[in-house]
C-alpha cells in the first residue's frame, strides 16, 4: 500500500480513498468491502453470526492479504483497536493518515445507517465516548491527523497529497 486511512466510523475514508484513487490514478481498496467478498457475507451478517468477535477475526485476515497490494487502503473504524493490526499497519511502512470528525458531524454523517452494526443504536455522547476509547489506538499508528469535518472532501484529498507530496491535480 501507498496509503493508508484510519479514523472513527464516518471520518471519509472510503469517500477520501475513492477521491486520491480517481485523481492519482491508483487503485484503492476499502476494508470492509474486502471482508465481505472474503467471507461472503455482509457485515451485518457476520455481526449476527458471531458478533465483533467474528468479524474482527475476518478483519484481522483480510488485512493481512490486502496490505501488499498496491494502491490507498481505507480501513474500518476499528481496524486498528487490536495491537496486531497496528503493528501490521506500521509495518507496510506506508504513511498512515488519521481522518477525524467531531461527534456532532459523525453523528450527521451516519446517523442510524444499519450497514454499521456498532454504530446503529449510538446518539452523540455515545459517539463521543467510543471515539475517545479509540483515540490512542488511533494516534498509535498514524503518521499525520488530520480534521475533516470542516473541509469538503476535495479539500481533505489535496491537505493528505500535499503532506504527502503529491503533485496537485485537478
Amino acid at each position: 500500500m501507498e496509503l493508508i486511512l484510519i479514523g472513527f466510523m464516518g471520518s471519509g475514508k472510503t469517500t477520501i480513498s475513492q477521491l486520491l484513487a480517481r485523481q492519482y490514478q491508483r487503485p484503492v481498496c476499502d476494508l470492509d468491502s474486502a471482508i465481505e467478498a472474503a467471507s461472503g457475507q455482509s457485515i451485518p451478517a457476520l455481526f449476527a453470526q458471531g458478533g465483533e468477535g467474528l468479524f474482527r477475526q475476518w478483519e484481522q485476515r483480510v488485512l493481512k492479504s490486502v496490505l501488499t497490494r498496491p494502491g490507498i487502503l481505507a480501513t474500518g473504524g476499528g481496524t486498528p483497536l487490536k495491537e496486531g493490526n497496528r503493528a501490521l499497519l506500521k509495518a507496510t511502512g506506508a504513511p498512515i493518515v488519521h481522518l477525524r470528525a467531531n461527534p456532532a458531524a459523525t453523528l450527521a454523517r451516519i446517523g442510524n445507517d444499519p450497514t454499521r452494526p456498532l454504530a446503529s443504536q449510538l446518539d452523540q455522547a455515545g459517539i463521543a465516548a467510543l471515539k475517545a476509547k479509540r483515540h490512542a489506538a488511533y494516534q498509535d499508528c498514524a503518521t499525520l491527523t488530520i480534521a475533516t469535518d470542516r473541509q469538503s472532501p476535495a479539500a481533505v484529498a489535496a491537505a493528505i497529497a500535499r503532506a504527502l507530496g503529491w503533485p496537485p491535480r485537478p
